[in-house]
């Protein structure tokens, strides 16, 4: 505030002299012009009489001086003035005054206490030579009523300030405090069950940078928990699924050995041929529940996570070699080629070679199972430049249907019947498990399965491995959930049990009847098949009614 009066102070200092200045111009001319060729003041330094009697007469002109010009009470006085000595002589009668009284004041104008100080205008230019002294007592100024116009505008911006730093304060806390709330509201309704509640965010919502990361990752945690939760539920239904789809599987095989042993103790006991056919069709659906419940097994054994990987560096083709050369017999026996093209260097990297040769094997078996005599299977290896590898095993059999690719990899799926009947016979033969296991395989290893097949055309399966599987950063499409694979891998055991069970009683029951001597009875045996099959069909049907409810 004191600086402020300071400058206000200035400010009137200022357009005092400039007053000042003007007035003595005015009166320096006045002056001239009144004593005409006379001196001002004569040799004795008395004022000239036409001067004096001028400057006493204060007429219109003169009083211009102090209501227009000055604004002030004028002080005049004549003198001499000494340059070298810089001192100013007055003259005895050189003084006189010009009131301001009766002077129209503008708005906020008033007296001032102090005037300027006299200043002394030369006359003419000698050393010693007439000079005029002005003073200006009692100016007119708006500086008090600036001061208090200042002085009050601070006032009223302060109680503004204030007034809106209160209102910017409960704002700003309304602001956090919103945010907070709707956390709190999330957070119960996702406490009792919602899980797809989520934070409004953005910037209407977060009142900052800070609050609007609070809020996203919030709503990343809640999006996280339900897709875990989620998972853990298709995890449930899924295991549910496969625990019928492995009661089916294994209720179809034992219920045409069922149908086979009531046959054979029945009209089939006297029947050579006959028995020899079921038995045959009988061994036949054992090895199939054999090869069905090692694979159950295998997979039961992934999902828990009990059959885990044994990461070893070596070379890849010895691993393709060895399932090719698995596979190999049965190529010649259905009369397909079978070829590999393996490259000259060897291929490095961390895997586990028996893992990988039974996903390969695997990949060989459903290739040629799917490939008509006369056809092709081939299997390649291809390394590649990040250091990792790429297995290809391409045939041009029946292929896969587009409709059908999506679940190839589903347990227990073997397609539609819309294919060819090579393709028929080969899909009813199989647990429809091949593929899974495959890639179970392939997700422990941290790899990729690429698929890529025509109908009619033929199928390649590109499987890419890591250089090394546990270096490399594995996002998983369903978070695993350790509740619903014990769930599952309980069930099925529980389940498989009670068939293996029934199993063992079927087993009992054949090894009776191949023990027993065949009677000289003689009965058709193409009717006595045909009553197999049809006993076989129709315990099979019931059996798998009875599974699927």
């Amino acid at each position: 505030m004191s600086r402020v009066s300071d400058d206000l102070a200035a400010q009137a200092a200022a357009t005092l002299q400039v007053r000042r200045t003007a007035v003595a111009t005015i009166v320096r001319s006045v002056a001239k012009a009144a004593a005409g060729d006379a001196l001002i003041l004569d040799r004795k330094g008395r004022v000239n009489a036409e001067v004096a009697a001028r400057f006493r007469l204060q007429d219109a002109e003169l009083q211009s001086l102090a209501l227009e010009i000055a604004r002030a009470d004028v002080v005049i006085r004549f003198g001499r003035y000494d340059a070298d000595k810089k001192s100013f002589t007055p003259a005895e009668d050189g003084i006189f005054v010009i009131r301001s009284e009766g002077i129209e004041l503008a708005t906020g104008e008033a007296r001032e206490k102090s005037g300027s100080g006299p200043e002394v205008f030369t006359i003419s230019g000698a050393v010693v030579s007439a000079a005029v002294e002005i003073s200006l007592e009692r100016p007119l100024s708006t500086r008090e009523f600036r001061l208090t116009q200042i002085v009050s505008l601070i006032f009223l911006i302060g109680i503004i300030a204030l007034l809106l730093a209160v209102g910017l304060a409960v704002y700003a806390a309304g602001r956090f405090a919103y945010p907070v709330q709707l956390l709190s509201e999330t957070a119960t309704e996702i406490a009792d069950g919602d899980l797809t509640a989520r934070v409004p965010s953005g910037p209407g919502i977060a009142g900052n940078e800070e609050m609007s990361a609070l809020l996203d990752q919030f709503n990343r945690m809640a999006s996280r928990l339900e897709s875990t939760v989620d998972a853990y539920r298709r995890e449930r239904d899924r295991g549910q699924e496969h625990l019928a789809d492995v009661s089916h599987e294994l209720r179809t095989p034992l219920a045409a050995l069922r149908a086979f042993v009531d046959l054979l103790e029945g009209s089939a006991e006297n029947d050579p041929a006959t028995r020899k056919k079921l038995l045959a069709e009988a061994g036949r659906q054992l090895e199939r529940m054999d090869a069905l419940t090692a694979n159950i097994l295998e997979l039961s054994r992934f999902d828990a996570g009990i059959a885990r990987p044994i990461f070893m560096e070596g070379d890849l083709r010895s691993s393709v070699r060895a399932a090719v050369e698995q596979a190999a017999a049965g190529a010649r026996r259905r009369g397909v080629s079978l070829d590999e093209r393996l490259p000259a260097r060897r291929v490095m990297i961390r895997h586990d070679e028996a893992l990988v040769g039974q996903a390969v094997a695997n990949l060989v078996a459903n290739a040629l199972k799917f490939t008509p005599r006369g056809g092709n299977v081939t299997v390649t290896v291809r390394p590649l430049a990040t250091g990792s590898a790429t297995v290809i095993v391409e045939d041009d059999g029946v292929g896969i249907d587009s409709a059908e690719l999506p679940r190839i990899f589903d347990r227990f799926y073997r397609g539609t019947e819309s294919l060819a009947a090579a393709g028929k016979a080969a899909r009813s033969s199989g647990s429809g498990l091949g593929l899974a296991i495959v890639k179970s395989i392939v997700d422990m290893h941290a790899g990729r399965i690429v698929v890529e097949s025509l109908a009619g055309r033929g199928t390649k399966f590109a499987l890419t491995l890591p250089v090394d599987p546990e270096a490399t950063a594995v996002t998983a499409d369903e978070p695993a959930t350790e509740g619903g694979s014990s769930l599952t891998l309980l069930s099925v055991g529980r389940r498989a049990a009670t068939l293996f069970g029934e199993v063992v009683k079927t087993s009992f029951r054949l090894r009776r009847v191949l023990n027993a001597e065949p009677s000289s009875s003689t009965v058709e045996g193409t009717t006595l098949v045909h009553d197999a099959a049809t006993a076989t069909q129709e315990t099979t049907k019931r059996e798998s009614e009875g599974s699927n409810t």
